[in-house]
């Protein structure tokens, strides 16, 4: 049996003691090998969702819609609660657009979303996926009070399959350019939350890897209520370079997002397993 078959009945094994729906992607960079769980099953997708948003802002900057360091102000239309800061501060607030695309990913700022998101257009977001072979992953509301109540999969929705695919093409730099693809590893990097894929890994108290230059995980998390756990990781090191995707919606603790909930738990099972097949020094 081959290492990816072996971690692929290891994955399956983990996922079944799960009491809700698990579904994952992984994709090995080095061989190209993939493998899967009901990967193109269609998911509420939390604030994984942010990645195709962080895409789809350096494409527009690309097409010259958009510069980074372009003030970006942060209006009361753009208040969400939840995770952030953001939300605690007066509006008026101006920052630098890529400033705000930095506290979406690493502190999951939900009113730095919005700013970017609205700046961006969802209709650009989500034809862009549709461009990059990503037929179901989409934002469908702007995180708003109309968010309360709505069924979740009338929010923001991808597969695994598809959120490996973001990943995959941001760890290949392939991602809108080659430059802007390594901006969005520098930013994916400094996430401050490990609570998803890599939440089992060695991490520091400076939140780094031992020999950090060359193991790291550049990676962005998401929780919603009724169980949903999502994340989706891109694994260095010298052994082995790979990105993977996973969601995880009802479980036991279906009302619950702490870290310790059985979704989580299970995301940082998976992450181990697959670092230490294919990654771990």
């Amino acid at each position: 049996m081959s290492d990816l078959a072996a971690l692929d009945a290891e994955l399956q094994r983990i996922a079944e003691g799960y009491s809700g729906t698990c579904t994952f992607a992984l994709t090995d960079l080095t061989s190209g090998g993939r493998i899967g769980r009901d990967e193109d099953a269609v998911m509420p997708a939390a604030s994984l969702i942010k990645v195709p948003i962080l895409i789809g802002l350096y494409q527009a900057v690309a097409d010259g819609r958009i510069a980074l360091d372009d003030r970006i102000t942060f209006r009361d239309e753009h208040r969400f609660p939840g995770s952030g800061v953001l939300q605690r501060m007066s509006s008026g607030v101006e920052m630098a657009v890529r400033d705000a695309a930095v506290l979406m990913i690493i502190i999951s700022d939900n009113v730095a979303t919005n700013m970017v998101a609205d700046l961006v257009g969802h209709d650009f977001i989500n034809g862009l996926q549709r461009r990059m072979g990503c037929e179901r992953t989409a934002v469908l509301q702007r995180w708003s009070e109309q968010l309360v109540g709505l069924d979740v999969r009338e929010t923001f929705v991808s597969t695994a399959r598809e959120m490996a695919r973001n990943l995959e093409l941001i760890a290949r730099h392939e991602a809108v350019s080659r430059e802007a693809s390594e901006d969005m590893l520098r930013i994916l990097r400094r996430q401050d939350y490990r609570h998803e894929l890599s939440r089992e890994l060695p991490w520091s108290e400076m939140n780094t890897l031992p020999d950090y230059e060359r193991n790291w995980v550049a990676e962005k998390g998401g929780a919603s209520p009724g169980g949903i756990r999502t994340g989706g990781s891109i694994f260095h090191s010298a052994r082995g370079y790979f990105v993977m995707s996973a969601f995880c919606e009802g479980g036991s603790e279906a009302g619950g997002t702490g870290r310790e909930s059985e979704g989580n738990v299970l995301l940082g099972r998976l992450g181990h397993a697959a670092w230490q097949a294919l990654a771990a020094p």
